[in-house]
């Protein structure tokens, strides 16, 4: 497992793990926002203090939902920045993420939405790999950095693009890798984008993925038919 430091969050990666993860233009979160969700750490921690203890597990997994639901809330309300919802903009999003798919991690599904991405992904680390590497650090990095150069040209301006930080989060069984799914094809429908997950041309799904979701169309469809009377000739 490795443990590392980013930001005021704590993170944990672990081989051949599954993350959802987000990552977010600069500058689409105000500073209000920002100084909400870092006094809610603040009283947790002075709580564990008090205690002259540090923060449970179970505190910290609660601090890292209550952030991302503050900063989710926000995003998905589009304001600020949104260059991803320029097509040849988000368009290198989509060509860099497919690009290494296979190759340095497996993609099982990613939305890119006009001002954040979410991206469900297994990082592939090799077996002679140092124990200090961290893999999606390096796979965030190259596409961060990528992208950012290309966008800025697009858009004929410099400086930053994505904002430093990401989110990233465990997938800890198939139930919560489900959900996970699902939030990430019912975001553009619940931002007001599009009415079909399908019709949003940004939100892409691995071969296995695509054909399991086809095949529960499907048995959805029969059961509907069943339901009316409908039989096949």
């Amino acid at each position: 497992m490795i443990e590392r430091q980013r930001g005021y969050l704590p993170h944990r990666e672990l081989r051949d793990a599954t993350y959802f993860v987000t990552f977010r233009l600069a500058g689409t979160l105000p500073q209000k926002i920002l100084q909400q969700i870092l006094a809610e750490r603040q009283s947790y921690l002075a709580a564990a203090q008090k205690q002259n203890r540090k923060l449970t597990d179970q505190e910290e997994k609660r601090l890292k939902y209550l952030e991302s639901r503050s900063i989710q809330q926000y995003l998905d309300r589009g304001l600020g920045e949104c260059w991803l919802s320029r097509p040849p903009v988000a368009e290198i999003i989509k060509q860099s993420i497919l690009y290494f798919d296979g190759s340095r991690y497996t993609s099982h599904a990613f939305c890119i939405m006009p001002n954040h991405f979410h991206w469900l992904v297994t990082p592939w680390i090799a077996d002679n790999s140092s124990s200090l590497d961290s893999s999606l650090i390096s796979i965030m990095h190259s596409i961060k950095s990528f992208t950012a150069h290309q966008a800025n040209k697009i858009l004929k301006r410099k400086g930053p693009f994505w904002n430093r930080e990401y989110y990233d989060h465990l997938v800890r069984s198939s139930e919560e890798f489900g959900r996970l799914l699902v939030y990430i094809l019912e975001n553009p429908l619940k931002a007001g984008l599009c009415k079909d997950w399908q019709e949003w041309p940004w939100t892409i799904c691995s071969a296995p993925i695509q054909a399991s979701l086809e095949r529960k169309d499907s048995v959805q469809s029969s059961s509907a038919s069943e339901d009316a009377g409908v039989t096949n000739c």
